[in-house]
């Protein structure tokens, strides 16, 4: 039996009469200068497969929160797509004017009380080889969907983390949100294969970097918060953000290396992330830890920025 043959419009009929699953309901809008418009149909929402994002990664993205009627930390999180951009010779297809404003529209399209925003700036289409001159012109892609609840409303007893035995990513190509996420996939599974919340990489010298989508926090028996300096992960813009609230409030923020040893020492442990939001690790590689105070008092500074009630 011979594989079918569609045309252009056999292929739309068939598109059009396939139904909606389960999963496609957490696909709200989605922006494609594909379509250089908006939908809402999921089927619609689709990448074009010779795009250099697709097939070699080539690309950067961000991932934002809508809450608060607002996109959340939104210059922040442009800044660093910008600078993830720069350093692998990659523009906007237009201006960042226009992009804020898609991003506006879309979530206004997508009518919900909170959701994630995925943003992603591709090579572009062009060929299947590894050369970027193949494409013409950036893609961008930017789809709403839906959010589930933060770590701690999910996992009220905190979390458990592991350490990694994946290799980081290396020099400055730990610095740039690439859509080639490999090591952080096999971070992931490598958790959920040890029936841990998290794993935490470690470098060649043996200090600790980060998880597969998030940041470390730590906190000194007085009370001091430690950030590991981000010479072999991705500075987050939640771990950032928390860091500059903390420091407002008084708070003593210190940014040095750290190693698995380091962290028995400590009265916290702390896991942050844009879906995390402030995560108290309860257990690290046999090491207990409390919800404590430093994470309870972060948390609520964290919520009140993200809902507009922050007085800081």
């Amino acid at each position: 039996m011979k594989t079918n043959h569609l045309t252009f419009q056999q292929a739309l009929e068939r598109l059009s009469s396939q139904p909606l699953s389960e999963a496609d309901a957490q696909y709200f809008a989605m922006y494609s200068t594909e379509w250089d418009a908006i939908v809402t149909d999921p089927r619609l929402m689709r990448v074009p497969v010779d795009d250099h994002l697709v097939h070699r990664g080539d690309g950067v993205f961000e991932t934002l929160l809508w809450e608060g009627g607002r996109l959340y930390n939104l210059e922040a999180h442009l800044k660093r797509l910008q600078h993830s951009a720069s350093l692998i010779g990659l523009e906007l297809p237009f201006s960042l004017e226009t992009l804020r404003q898609i991003l506006a529209d879309l979530c206004e399209t997508a009518a919900k009380k909170r959701f994630l925003v995925r943003l992603l700036l591709g090579r572009g289409p062009g060929g299947f080889g590894v050369d970027p001159a193949e494409s013409l012109r950036a893609s961008l892609y930017a789809i709403a969907y839906a959010a589930a609840p933060p770590f701690m409303e999910r996992h009220p007893g905190g979390a458990t983390v592991i350490l990694s035995k994946i290799p980081p990513k290396s020099g400055g190509l730990a610095n740039i949100k690439t859509c080639n996420y490999l090591p952080n996939v096999l971070m992931k599974a490598e958790a959920s294969a040890a029936g841990a919340h998290f794993a935490l990489g470690i470098d060649s010298d043996g200090f600790l970097t980060e998880s597969y989508t998030e940041n470390i926090m730590a906190v000194t028996q007085e009370g001091a918060l430690i950030l590991p300096p981000p010479d072999h992960h991705l500075p987050g813009t939640t771990l950032q953000r928390v860091a500059e609230l903390a420091g407002k409030s008084g708070m003593t923020v210190l940014h040095q290396k750290l190693g698995p040893g380091d962290l028995k020492q400590m009265s916290e442990l702390l896991i942050l992330g844009t879906t995390a939001y402030v995560t108290s690790v309860t257990c690290f590689e046999g090491t207990v830890y409390p919800i404590g105070p430093v994470a309870r008092k972060l948390s609520t500074m964290l919520l009140g920025d993200i809902r507009g009630t922050q007085g800081l």
